[in-house]
């Protein structure tokens, strides 16, 4: 015989699908959903756990937080910079940090570049795996400059952003990253317990610091069926046309009508 939570359960599955709820979207939150349902917020958390247990909900908090429909994949915003343990703690996943490695190296020519180094200057080479409710969630090589983190392989490294601005006092600005598909090479599928040659979303960051330095060349790795990208785009970026010598804009002839670009 069904009992109140699973017919409530039941309602939700309805909910969910009768108003086309995808993967990610939120639902609510815990007040409007129980008012909506017309059910106490007691027995919709004893529905909520249930759901949440069978991957079909997800309760996320901070802003924008509340109730969303799940897919057991983590929501990854690009529009932020935050530690992926931070985000793993919104959306209410476990996530356990391993250090697999741990060093310090002369810079390659790519740091020298990327990190605004010199001949000669070293760096901190890290491989974090990243492990989500019991599963390889990415893989992660980092590496940061010496000089400004001394001593900085002594601390705790599951969350570098934490660290560098909790111990340091160095806030992440922004950050430049490309994503694109790559395939698991032997390292990379022995961490992350898929086969050889497994497509895996690799992101490519270089992150700035508030001060306009340069901090850290990251390279994750993430197995694609574990985690959503998410991106939302402003508007248009503008360019003012280039003029020529007389004032008229390049590519147009005297008394033609001067016209502005839009990129998306």
């Amino acid at each position: 015989m069904s009992t109140p939570v699973d017919l409530l359960c039941s309602r939700i599955r309805s909910l969910i699908r009768e108003h086309e709820v995808r993967a990610g979207d939120r639902i609510g939150d815990e007040r409007s959903l129980a008012l909506s349902l017309g059910v106490p917020r007691s027995r919709l958390r004893q529905a909520l756990d249930r759901l949440e247990a069978d991957g079909i909900v997800r309760r996320r908090i901070g802003r924008g937080g509340g109730i969303v429909a799940s897919d057991g994949r983590l929501e990854r915003n690009l529009n932020t910079i935050e530690g992926l343990p931070e985000i793993a703690r919104q959306q209410g996943v476990r996530l356990e940090t391993r250090v697999l490695r741990a060093e310090i190296a002369q810079a390659s020519g790519q740091d020298q570049r990327l990190l605004d180094l010199q001949p000669g200057d070293h760096v901190y080479r890290l491989l974090r795996l990243r492990v989500a409710d019991g599963h390889p969630l990415s893989l992660e090589a980092t590496r940061l400059p010496t000089t400004p983190f001394p001593d900085l392989l002594q601390h705790d490294l599951s969350s570098l952003y934490a660290l560098l601005r909790g111990h340091y006092g160095v806030s992440p600005g922004y950050s430049d990253e490309t994503l694109e598909l790559t395939l698991a090479d032997d390292e990379q599928a022995r961490h992350l317990e898929v086969a050889t040659g497994t497509p895996l979303i690799h992101v490519h960051r270089v992150t700035t610091a508030s001060d306009d330095r340069p901090i850290e060349i990251g390279r994750e790795y993430f197995v694609g069926a574990d985690v959503r990208f998410h991106l939302r785009k402003y508007g248009y970026v503008r360019h003012r046309p280039r003029h020529d010598e007389h004032g008229h804009p390049e590519g147009t002839s005297s008394g033609a009508a001067s016209s502005q670009h839009a990129v998306e």
